[in-house]
């Protein structure tokens, strides 16, 4: 009898067993896929190399350089020939520009390299901060799936031990089974945070720019740390109206509009036509005479009483400066707001730190140990579980938003030291 007891333990624990071996087999091959981590430079030096959008993006100041070059070309000469039964003329004429008007071309196409420029500095800053966000999303969903496991492996000895216990008349049967139902719950969370924190690795290729039969290269090696920082609100808001990219592009589009202006007024300027020329007659056998032509030509600008394009330009000029100071105002706003919300989380995670998630596992600790000594229910027991785990998961969804805070804080600052 002692031995057909005996028999059924060890066929219980198997069958408990059984299915976290397989798991654990699965969970190890499919680790095996990622074996490759990347730090966090690394991952930011290929995003600002490979990533197709910036590349795209960069092809904007080659082709405004390209404009420069353009720019600088200057009128092309004519040549003419006319022929009749007696005579023929050879004649050379130039257009005459005055005014300056290349040069004032060739300020707007500067003006406009100069903009190019500082959009396409701007776009990078933004796909930086998109992209470490994206970064640490990606370290969030891999700490919540080793939570995950955390709990779903403490849930499976728990299980283990009571299905032992309920052979042993210890605990009853629906204890056990609950423990069991439990377990397997968390089983499949921890299959649903794999599929999220894969989904995330995906991500990490997308702006890395590769395949994703490469997976394996976008694992993060990063670890959360040394996000706070000490700031001054007014502080801040000084340093970004100094460093703001899209303030100095708005300013440069107020230099760009008022060399468009010039530009228009240069081209209202008339130009002179030049012109020589030589005619020969060729009438008999030996040509009569020869004539030099010369001759300048004045065109009458009676379109000039139309100010129309002179009007938008000067319209241009006082729209770009109500854009200048649009900017500056949503500069503060911005700092300020991501100020608050940083200044919010940091105090968040203190709280955590002051003990909340101590607290939450000495509970679970302490429940666990009345009920394997028979003094509370499993329903207790299961209470505490999902109690720490959330607060597991909500402190890691803290930190991950106070290191998103601190990014976004330092991008509409302008300025950027965030390394982990």
């Amino acid at each position: 009898m002692k031995q057909l007891i005996a028999t059924r333990i060890i066929f219980a624990a198997f069958l408990l067993f059984f299915p976290a071996t397989c798991y654990r087999t699965y969970a190890n091959s499919a680790d095996s896929l990622f074996q490759h981590s990347i730090s966090f430079r690394d991952y930011l030096n290929i995003v600002g190399k490979e990533n197709l959008n910036l590349l795209i993006e960069k092809y904007h100041i080659k082709i405004a350089d390209a404009n420069i070059v353009a720019a600088k070309v200057m009128p092309d000469p004519e040549i003419a020939f006319e022929g009749a039964d007696e005579s023929y003329e050879v004649a050379l004429s130039y257009n005459l520009e005055l005014g300056n008007k290349r040069g004032a071309r060739i300020r707007v196409a500067r003006s406009e390299a100069e903009l190019t420029n500082l959009l396409v500095e701007h776009f990078f800053q933004e796909l930086r901060a998109e992209s470490t966000d994206a970064y640490l999303n990606a370290i969030l969903q891999r700490e919540l799936l080793a939570t995950k496991k955390s709990s779903y492996e403490y849930m499976l000895q728990l299980s283990i031990s009571d299905s032992l216990r309920f052979r042993l008349g210890e605990v009853n049967e629906n204890d056990a089974r609950q423990s069991k139902l439990e377990a397997a719950t968390l089983l499949n969370e921890v299959f649903r945070q794999e599929a999220e924190y894969k989904s995330s690795l995906a991500v990490l290729n997308l702006y890395m720019c590769k395949s994703s039969d490469i997976l394996i290269l976008s694992t993060p090696s990063g670890q959360w740390n040394d996000f706070e920082r000490e700031y001054e609100l007014m502080a801040l808001i000084s340093i970004a109206l100094d460093n703001r990219i899209d303030l100095i592009a708005a300013q440069k589009s107020n230099e760009l509009a008022v060399n468009q202006l010039k530009l228009v007024k240069a081209e209202r300027r008339m130009d002179l036509g030049l012109s020589i020329g030589y005619e020969r007659d060729w009438k008999g056998v030996f040509p009569n005479h020869d004539m030099m032509k010369a001759g300048i030509s004045i065109p009458l600008k009676f379109s000039n009483i139309n100010k129309g394009s002179t009007r938008a330009a000067q319209y241009a000029i006082e729209q770009s400066r109500y854009e200048e100071q649009k900017t500056r105002l949503q500069i503060q706003t911005e700092v300020s707001q991501a100020y608050y919300l940083y200044d919010a989380a940091k105090k968040q995670v203190k709280q955590y730190k002051l003990g909340l998630f101590e607290d939450s596992k000495k509970v679970l600790d302490g429940i666990v140990y009345k009920y394997k000594r028979g003094e509370t229910t499993i329903l207790d027991v299961l209470i505490a579980q999902r109690t720490y785990n959330e607060v597991q998961e909500q402190y890691l969804r803290i930190m991950k938003e106070y290191a998103s805070s601190l990014v976004n804080l330092q991008k509409v600052c302008g300025i950027w030291d965030i390394e982990f």
